[in-house]
C-alpha cells in the first residue's frame, strides 16, 4: 500500500495523529502502532510485540484521540509472529527421532553379532574342524 493511498484516505480537516502506540481498533492486541498515516501490523499483546495482519480497509482510519498508550519497543525491534518457533520445535523432534533410530539400528547390529550363539548366520560359510591325523598301522613305529 503506497503512502499516497494511505494519506488520501484520511478525512480532510482532521488533525493528523502523531506516530505511536494506540489502543488496537481491531481488538487483536492491547495496542497497535500508528505510523502517522496508517495502522501497521505491529501489535502489542500482554507486553509482547509481534506482527498481526490488519484489514486494508481499516489501516488508514486514524486512531481515536486520547487512546494513545506508552508501550516500548518501537516497531523496528518487533518480533515476527510466525511459526518459526514451531519449526524449530519440529526440527528438534525430528533430530531426536533420527538419533533414536540410529541407536536402535546400532543396538540391533551389535546384539546380532555378539549373541554368543555359534550357529552360523544365513549366508555365512560354516568352518569345518581340521581333519585328525589317522592312526598308523605300522607296528615298527608304535613299538
Amino acid at each position: 500500500m503506497s503512502a499516497e493511498y494511505e494519506t488520501s484516505k484520511q478525512p480532510s480537516g482532521s488533525a493528523a495523529c502523531p506516530p505511536g502506540w494506540y489502543q488496537d481498533p481491531t481488538g487483536q492486541g492491547d495496542a497497535r502502532y500508528w505510523n502517522g498515516a496508517s495502522w501497521t501490523e505491529s501489535v502489542n499483546r500482554g507486553g509482547v510485540t509481534l506482527n498481526a495482519g490488519i484489514d486494508p480497509s481499516q489501516a488508514p482510519v486514524p486512531p481515536v484521540p486520547g487512546t494513545q498508550v506508552s508501550i516500548p519497543p518501537p516497531p523496528s525491534t518487533v518480533q515476527k509472529d510466525s511459526d518459526s518457533s514451531s519449526r524449530s520445535f519440529l526440527g528438534v523432534i525430528l533430530g531426536v527421532g533420527v538419533v533414536f533410530l540410529i541407536g536402535i539400528l546400532m543396538y540391533a547390529i551389535i546384539s546380532n553379532n555378539s549373541d554368543g550363539d555359534d550357529t552360523p548366520s544365513p549366508g555365512s560359510t560354516p568352518t569345518e574342524p581340521a581333519p585328525e591325523e589317522p592312526a598308523s598301522d605300522d607296528p615298527a613305529e608304535g613299538g
